[in-house]
C-alpha cells in the first residue's frame, strides 16, 4: 500500500511528532508499504528534504500560489491537497497537539476524502478539548477529578484563590501537559493560571488526586496491559515523559485482578464516550483508597519503540510493527464501513 505519514506538524510537540513519525514511517517500510512522509507545516522544500534518499521517493506536486497565505492554516491546507494528489491507501496521522490532534487535520482530510488512521474530527476534537471531554465524562458517569474552568485570562479567579490546595492548573486544549502547574501555595495561583494561559485560550483548575500514575491503551475493542508510570516528579510531566531517566514503567502494572478490571473497563467507557475510533490511551490518578480518576483521553498517543501504547501492546504480545500493522487496518475499516 500507498501510506502517507504526517509529522512534525507546528504545536508545542512538534519535535515529539517528528520522532514518532519516523518510527512509524520505519515500521511501515519493513513491513513492506510505500512510505511518504508530509510535514505540514513544512514548505516544497523541506518535504523534498523529509522523502530525499529514499529509493521509492515521489516528487512532490503541490498547488502553486502567487501570493503568500492570508492565514497559517492556508499552508495546511495546501499540503493536504497534496497528499490528495498522491492518491495514497490511507494517511497515517503521527501528528501530535494543536492541528494535528485536536480535529483540524482530521476534518481537512475528511472533506478532501482522504482516509486516515486515527479518531475523526469530532472525537479529536472532544478529546482534545479538556473542558468538552469532562463535560461527555459526567454525562457518561465517569469518575474524574473536581474542576473548575477560567475561560478568559481577565475572569475573576476569586473561586479559585478559595479551592483546597494542591490543584492541577493547566490548558484546556494542550497535550504533553504543556502549560502544566501543580501549586501548593496560595500566592502560586496566579503566576500558574497565567502561565497557563501563555498556552490556551480556556484554563482548567482541577483537585490534584494524590497517588499512582497510570494508562490503559484502547486497540479497536480491546483493552491493554495498565501501564504505571513512575515519574519523579509529582505528575507526569513534560520533562519526566520525555528526558530520559526521569520516569520508569512497569507493565502490567501491580493491581489486583478486580481493580485492574475496573480500570481497563473505565479506559474503554471513556474511548467509546467521545466516540474514538481504532486506537487510544486513557490516563487515570489511581488514589490511596485505590479509587481511580481519569484525566483524560490521547487520540494520537506517543508512537516511538519506548512509548506507552507500543510498551502496553509490547506486554500484549504485539510488537511495534504489528501495532503499526492494526492501527493501519483499523483506518482502514472505518471506510469499508
Amino acid at each position: 500500500m500507498r501510506v502517507v505519514v504526517l509529522l512534525g506538524g507546528d504545536s508545542g510537540e512538534r519535535e515529539i511528532s517528528l520522532i514518532s513519525g519516523e518510527y512509524v514511517a520505519k515500521a511501515l517500510a519493513e513491513n513492506g508499504h510505500e512510505v511518504i512522509r508530509i510535514d505540514p507545516a513544512a514548505n516544497e522544500a523541506e518535504q523534498e528534504k523529509l522523502n530525499a534518499g529514499l529509493p521509492e521517493y515521489i516528487h512532490l506536486k503541490f498547488p502553486v500560489f502567487s501570493l503568500k497565505p492570508a492565514h497559517p492554516g492556508a499552508g495546511f491546507l495546501k499540503n493536504i491537497l497534496a497528499i490528495k494528489g498522491m492518491k495514497p491507501d490511507i494517511v497515517f496521522n503521527a501528528l501530535h497537539g494543536t492541528h494535528g490532534e485536536d480535529g483540524v487535520i482530521q476534518s481537512m482530510m475528511e472533506i478532501a476524502g482522504i482516509p486516515f488512521t486515527g479518531s475523526d474530527s469530532v472525537p479529536s476534537m472532544l478529546a482534545m478539548n479538556k473542558e468538552l471531554s469532562k463535560l461527555v465524562f459526567d454525562e457518561a458517569g465517569l469518575p474524574q477529578p473536581k474542576a473548575q474552568l477560567l475561560r478568559t485570562r481577565n475572569a475573576t479567579r476569586k473561586k479559585i484563590r478559595k479551592l483546597p490546595l494542591p490543584q492541577v492548573v493547566k490548558p484546556s486544549d494542550q497535550g504533553s501537559t504543556l502549560g502544566l502547574t501543580i501549586v501548593e501555595k496560595p500566592e502560586d495561583m496566579d503566576q500558574a493560571v497565567d502561565r497557563a494561559f501563555d498556552f490556551g485560550s480556556k484554563v482548567i483548575v482541577e483537585e490534584y488526586i494524590p497517588g499512582r500514575e497510570l494508562t490503559v491503551g484502547i486497540l479497536g475493542e480491546r483493552m491493554l496491559p495498565i501501564v504505571e508510570i513512575k515519574p519523579k516528579h509529582a505528575i507526569y510531566d513534560y520533562e519526566c515523559k520525555y528526558q530520559s531517566g526521569m520516569s520508569s514503567y512497569e507493565c502490567p502494572a501491580r493491581l489486583d485482578e478486580e481493580l485492574t478490571r475496573t480500570i481497563q473497563t473505565l479506559a474503554l467507557r471513556a474511548h467509546s464516550a467521545l466516540g474514538c475510533q481504532g486506537y487510544s490511551r486513557v490516563d487515570f490518578r489511581l488514589s490511596p483508597e485505590n479509587k481511580p480518576y481519569i484525566l483524560e483521553v490521547n487520540t494520537l498517543p506517543g508512537m516511538t519503540g519506548t512509548s506507552l501504547l507500543p510498551k502496553a501492546a509490547n506486554a500484549a504480545g504485539i510488537n511495534f510493527n504489528a501495532l503499526i500493522e492494526m492501527i493501519i487496518e483499523f483506518g482502514l475499516e472505518k471506510y469499508r464501513i
